[in-house]
């Protein structure tokens, strides 16, 4: 008892190639309807105008150089001939459509065509009785599949030719080590094609056992309403019953045969048909008929079947020879040119090492006179709050000590304690900052140390940034440039309401600074022009937006 497998693998990973390439552009509705034309095999002369359609296809594909679509309609041609039970033109397809791909050069977009086409010509060798050429296809699409459905299906094909040489033991070895991974596998052709050939297999050893597993696989054909797979159990169960004894069982599972065989309408089920109904009849004279007709008929195919392969052999050689041709030239014109170009390399890499040098001295020199201008922007930038803040009010209270009087001494003392402040103020904006810890309190130490009777400070998500994330010399900055614009915002805006949000966008973080002031006529200088600076030091960006009496906004990014 052989069972011969049916194209599920090729079936399933089809369909859903069917369907991915009709969502996308480019592919045609009509490609889905006849592949249904031909998978479910009801009309012989609808199949007939789906290989037409698909021959005319792949016409025009070729026409337009469009290997992988000329490969996809030759491919459906292939498995049309398969499942109407005509291999041998299936084979010269199936070949015909993997040397097409052979042409593409990116092998990455042939891949899942080759899965396919692998797999589908190793069920045609099988059906050929070509066991070598199956087995080199079988592992060839099982060396490419990933998914365990499919390699479920390939699995199952390798255990069929070793029950095709009456080697079930191996057989079933095969399928057992995979049978746990089946059955954590949904409901498909694919799983119930393994329950039966398992249950097949098993039978030998075990009857009972075996019986189990081939029922559990035509439950779920039927739910599948899989016409080809039915066909496949009924024919396993009757020739079951009738190795053991069971002759109206086996009966009863051929009326169900003939029923499925009705359905599918082609001529090569109709005859496997009529070979089990006289199977059954236990006729000797038809069974040595059955044994000499599949010996010439093997004879046959043997001669026949080899055409196609051999022809495909023959190109791969050639590509090889003219592949290892070029590789020969190549190595001939390198060690031809490789004296000329051993003085040109050695000059490049002196100059190369020439100019690494100059350029290192060159950035170094560049970075010493960016420190060096920072450090003297700041100092300038600190004499003149000094100059401008502390040395003015200084003056200022000097001339009215001239002329003071006793009672002014409380204004006096008021004064001074101003100047002390501004003083403060100045050495907080340039001291140093321990930015290792809670940086989020930091911040908000800074902002909310603005925030008095008169303005109302608002952060928004600042504890949502994850600070510990970004470079200390970052935060120092951002510190910095957030201090600059709360005493802008002080001293010059008027505002009452400053509201600053924080937003991780990705690998970056934004602050949003908004308040409602007086706003003014941009001109970046001073303090605006020092953020800028800051900013485009450790390559961040900050942008301002504001205009007389809008109040006044920036965009920090870093």
């Amino acid at each position: 008892m052989k069972f011969k497998s049916t194209s599920f693998l090729f079936f399933c990973l089809l369909v859903c190639h069917i369907i991915g390439l009709i969502s996308s552009k480019g592919w045609a509705q009509s490609d889905l309807e006849y592949y249904k034309v031909i998978s479910e095999l009801k009309n012989m002369d609808s199949v007939g105008m789906a290989l037409v359609y698909f021959k005319t296809q792949s016409k025009k594909a070729l026409q337009k150089q469009d290997s992988i679509k000329a490969a996809y309609y030759i491919e459906l041609m292939a498995y049309g001939q398969f499942k109407m039970g005509f291999p041998l033109e299936s084979e010269v397809l199936g070949i015909e459509a993997l040397s097409i791909l052979d042409g593409v050069k990116d092998s990455t977009k042939t891949k899942d065509a080759r899965k396919r086409l692998f797999n589908h010509l190793g069920m045609v060798y099988r059906s050929l009785k070509d066991v070598g050429a199956a087995r080199n296809y079988y592992e060839r699409a099982l060396h490419l599949n990933s998914s365990k459905t499919d390699r479920a299906a390939i699995i199952s094909n390798i255990a069929n030719l070793y029950a095709d040489g009456n080697d079930y033991e191996k057989a079933v070895k095969i399928l057992g080590d995979y049978y746990d991974e089946v059955l954590t596998l949904p409901d498909s052709a694919i799983k119930a094609t393994y329950l039966n050939n398992y249950g097949s297999f098993k039978s030998k050893f075990n009857p009972s056992e075996g019986l189990m597993l081939m029922e559990q696989a035509l439950e779920m054909r039927l739910i599948l309403k899989d016409l080809s797979g039915l066909f496949g159990s009924y024919e396993q169960l009757s020739l079951f019953y009738l190795e053991n004894g069971g002759l109206k069982k086996a009966n009863y599972y051929y009326v169900k045969l003939k029923e499925v065989t009705r359905k599918i309408e082609s001529p090569a089920y109709h005859l496997k048909a009529a070979e089990l109904r006289l199977k059954l009849e236990k006729n000797p004279d038809f069974d040595a008929y059955i044994a000499l007709n599949n010996e010439v008929n093997y004879n046959k195919q043997q001669r026949v079947n080899k055409f196609a392969a051999i022809k495909y052999g023959v190109e791969e050689k050639e590509k090889l020879l003219q592949e290892n041709q070029h590789k020969l030239e190549l190595s001939e014109l390198k060690q031809a040119k490789e004296k000329s170009y051993k003085l040109l390399y050695l000059a490049i890499s002196i100059f190369g090492a020439l100019l690494t040098v100059l350029l290192l001295f060159m950035l170094k020199s560049r970075h010493k006179k960016e420190k060096i201008r920072q450090v003297y922007l700041t100092e300038t930038r600190i004499s003149k709050k000094v100059h401008d803040e502390v040395a003015n009010d200084v003056y200022q209270l000097m001339t009215k000590l001239q002329g003071s009087h006793p009672q002014d001494d409380e204004t006096i003392i008021d004064e001074l304690e101003g100047i002390y402040n501004k003083t403060r103020d100045i050495s907080k904006e340039n001291n140093t900052l321990d930015v290792t810890e809670h940086f989020d309190v930091l911040i908000k130490d800074l902002l909310m140390g603005y925030s008095n009777e008169q303005v109302n400070v608002i952060t928004k998500n600042l504890n949502k940034i994850n600070w510990e994330a970004m470079p200390d010399l970052n935060k120092m900055t951002l510190y910095r440039v957030l201090q600059e614009l709360m005493t802008n915002m002080k001293k010059h805006s008027k505002a009452n309401i400053v509201v600053i949000g924080f937003e991780q966008i990705k690998h970056k973080t934004q602050i949003e600074y908004k308040d409602n002031g007086v706003g003014c006529a941009l001109s970046i200088k001073g303090g605006l022009q020092n953020t800028e600076n800051r900013m485009a030091s450790i390559n961040g960006s900050i942008n301002f937006e504001s205009s007389i009496n809008k109040g006044f906004k920036a965009v920090i990014t870093i």
